[in-house]
């Protein structure tokens, strides 16, 4: 019998339908339509990994807390219900369909994209983004509603052309630059050439040249000097860490993991990862940084990783 595989966007379907009927029957409207859904074997592969899922997280108990040393049984099992929600919720909201009506552009979780723009400016599109367009005789605008894109932008001279997410704007003084949306502000890195920066809340415009990277900090701004091909190593399926905070690297892989990875003791948040990992299998670099630091996880079907001692 061949086996089918449900795809990311299957499983952000399912886990959409999921929680809409929470334990309850469907309007007879929405059974019909999906029955319809639920007829597709792709389909089919993807419910049945979400009702796993669920299934064995239900048939945990607080045994399954007690790798945790310090913390009471109780409460070990509240975080992993409470990260399990968080994975199911994280697949179902991936779905996303206010942001990606909003969108011309958009990429689902783990997806990678090369768009040529109208004008003829190249957009690699990181994992979850979405982009919208607004090109006239005068300006070319991209908004980053979410994500990052790196940008290779064609010569205009009459014009300008910018990258907005919300407040900030990267205006293109020559070609190659990224932005990526933070919900705090822009994080503006420079490839090539320069890169005008003017921030919402109204600060000085910054002009960054090549190897600079600009990010919100502490209610202002920081401009440090980084090696910005390391910082879009993702165009290359890669990412790569020097020396920063397990906590940090966790928060990354999870931008590439349709589930959730979550750290259960808070106090192996700061432990220091260097290392060059593949973007197309998360699960594979935590098992890496389950070998390098020492670290053991539980693993509920493939959404949810709970990482401890």
């Amino acid at each position: 019998m061949r086996i089918v595989r449900a795809s990311q966007s299957a499983l952000e379907e399912a886990a959409e339908w999921f929680f809409r009927q929470d334990g309850k029957s469907l309007p007879e409207s929405e059974r019909a339509l999906f029955e319809t859904w639920l007829a597709i074997p792709e389909n089919r592969s993807a419910w049945a990994e979400i009702g796993r899922t669920w299934q064995e997280a239900r048939g945990l108990d607080y045994a399954a807390g007690r790798a945790v040393p310090g913390i009471s049984a109780p409460v070990r099992w509240m975080a992993i219900a409470a990260s399990l929600v968080l994975a199911l919720l994280g697949a179902g909201y991936a779905f996303d369909l206010p942001m990606r009506l909003r969108a011309d552009i958009y990429t689902a979780t783990g997806e990678f994209r090369s768009v040529t723009l109208p004008d003829g400016s190249i957009a690699q599109i990181n994992t979850g983004s979405a982009l919208a367009l607004h090109f006239s005789p005068k300006e070319r605008i991209v908004r980053l509603l979410k994500g990052e894109a790196v940008f290779t932008v064609a010569h205009d001279g009459s014009r300008p052309f910018m990258v907005q997410t919300d407040g900030d704007t990267a205006t293109a003084l020559g070609t190659v630059f990224a932005v990526r949306e933070t919900g705090e502000g822009a994080v503006v890195t420079v490839l090539e050439s320069r890169v005008a920066v003017a921030f919402a809340d109204g600060g000085p415009r910054r002009e960054l040249a090549p190897g600079q990277q600009v990010r919100p900090l502490g209610g202002g701004h920081e401009i440090t000097n980084i090696d910005a091909d390391a910082a879009t190593a993702w165009r290359r399926g890669k990412l790569i860490f020097a020396d920063r905070p397990l906590g940090s690297v966790v928060e990354e892989l999870n931008r590439y993991h349709m589930g959730r990875i979550q750290i259960v003791d808070p106090a192996l948040n700061s432990r220091r990862v260097s290392g060059v990992f593949d973007t197309s299998d998360p699960l594979a670099v935590v098992a890496a940084l389950e070998a390098s630091l020492q670290l053991s996880s539980t693993r509920i079907g493939s959404m949810l990783v709970l990482l401890h001692r």
